[in-house]
């Protein structure tokens, strides 16, 4: 019976430590309140934990980057904070799933600025390593896209432990 206490506990840490991460971009885009019209960046950093979870289509975090530069503007700050939602690591269950999801959609992101930026994979994924590092790289200078999806982006920069999602 103790043996079973301490699993669970062990697997409740675990499931701590990886769970929870969406309030970083959460703050982040709050954080935005001098930009576009009074209350439109904590209505949008509302919005941020429901596509970082683990049901969420993996391409809503794109189309939510997209939506708040869109209303925010192109400002170097609004762009920085929608790339932190872009990069940021999208949820999943590992016993429902082995593999994350990237989107597979060749449009997304629209906005420019965004493009060529890959997000974060959970560490216990096999090749996190190289895709991390990766997205960290591809904050500071985003891959070429020309015209790829962020999976086929994430596929030519050396990672292929995922499922794709349009």
């Amino acid at each position: 019976m103790q043996a079973k206490a301490v699993i669970l506990v062990a697997l409740a840490t675990l499931g701590q430590a990886r769970f929870g991460q969406e309030g970083a971009v959460q703050n982040i885009i709050q954080a935005l309140g001098a930009f576009g019209p009074p209350g439109a960046a904590g209505t949008l950093a509302g919005q941020t934990p429901s596509v970082l979870l683990a049901g969420a289509s993996a391409c809503a975090k794109l189309e939510l980057a997209d939506e708040i530069v869109a209303t925010l503007g192109d400002d170097p700050e609004v762009i920085a904070g929608a790339a932190a939602l872009v990069a940021a690591e999208k949820n999943f269950n590992p016993f429902a799933q082995s593999i994350p999801t990237i989107c597979s959609n060749p449009a997304l992101p629209a906005t420019a600025a965004l493009r060529g930026i890959i997000p974060l994979v959970d560490p216990a994924v096999v090749g996190a390593d190289v895709q991390n590092a990766n997205s960290a790289a591809s904050l500071q200078a985003p891959f070429a896209d020309a015209g790829l999806s962020v999976a086929d982006i994430s596929r030519a920069q050396g990672f292929e432990n995922f499922t794709e999602q349009a």
